[in-house]
């Protein structure tokens, strides 16, 4: 067996076991062991669990773009963007109640996703609105398994982990047209203000991770499509959630999304 078949019956192995421990929400127990991965193989990985999860029933609707923020790439010790797959089973509706217990180590971010109309082309990209390809902007609460086993920040593990992404809560959201220059954003956790942030650089975000998306898939070989949801990434601090609580995300004027945690 040939070095590059080797790794690859490597990376099978654990995509069966990486699926289990997700299942069991005991995420990534491999790397608790030694195991290190580089980018590319991270992605394998993540790719073949993907293979795993789909073979199984579960539809993969969009893609999340992380690590795009200095706050979050400072929390998560990685300093460039990552991406992991959205599963149609880890979708949940605003007013949702989740129990905690279904996540390790639960944490959330508060974000702008979009509704793809159609592909993305590098068209899209010129200006500074909203990309004419987004059907709609909408506020998420995006749920993660805030938890990585090697001993150093690692991009593979990280990726490996689907980018720490264990589902999302969704709003309805606008039409692009509707977007204002300068929207905003707070997280609240029962009405005390956790983090927020306003402006341009809400929209510089959807553009720039939509951008950087189109040009990773493209390099796969893939390609995005209408009706994929994208959840472009947060500006405010990742948020560790230990106790029951009401989370809520204020967008003006995108709307608004909430969820209720409990034990």
């Amino acid at each position: 067996m040939n070095p590059a078949e080797k790794v690859t019956s490597r990376i099978e192995r654990w995509a069966s076991r990486q699926l289990a421990d997700y299942d069991a929400h005991d995420p990534g127990t491999v790397f608790a062991e030694g195991v290190v991965l580089n980018i590319a193989e991270g992605y394998e990985l993540q790719s073949a669990v993907a293979e795993l999860r789909c073979r199984r029933g579960e539809r993969i609707i969009g893609y999340k773009v992380g690590c795009t923020s200095p706050k979050i790439r400072a929390q998560l010790g990685i300093d460039h963007c990552v991406t992991g797959r959205l599963y149609d089973s880890e979708q949940h509706p605003s007013g949702a109640a989740l129990s905690r217990k279904g996540y390790a180590n639960l944490a959330i971010e508060g974000e702008l996703a979009v509704e793809l109309s159609r592909e993305p082309t590098e068209h899209d990209f010129i200006g500074i609105e909203v990309p004419a390809c987004v059907a709609r902007v909408f506020p998420v609460i995006e749920l993660h398994n805030h938890l990585t086993r090697g001993e150093q920040p690692s991009a593979g593990e990280l990726i490996a982990h689907n980018a720490i992404h264990a589902g999302f809560v969704a709003g309805c959201g606008v039409r692009p047209k509707d977007a204002p220059a300068a929207p905003s954003l707070a997280i609240f956790a029962d009405d005390r203000l956790l983090d927020e942030c306003e402006g341009p650089v809400l929209i510089q975000t959807i553009r720039s991770s939509l951008e950087w998306l189109m040009e990773i898939m493209r390099d796969r070989g893939d390609r995005l499509s209408a009706g994929q949801i994208i959840l472009t990434g947060s500006i405010p601090s990742l948020i560790p959630i230990g106790e029951d609580c009401r989370i809520r995300v204020d967008a003006a004027p995108f709307g608004q999304v909430e969820v209720t945690l409990i034990t």
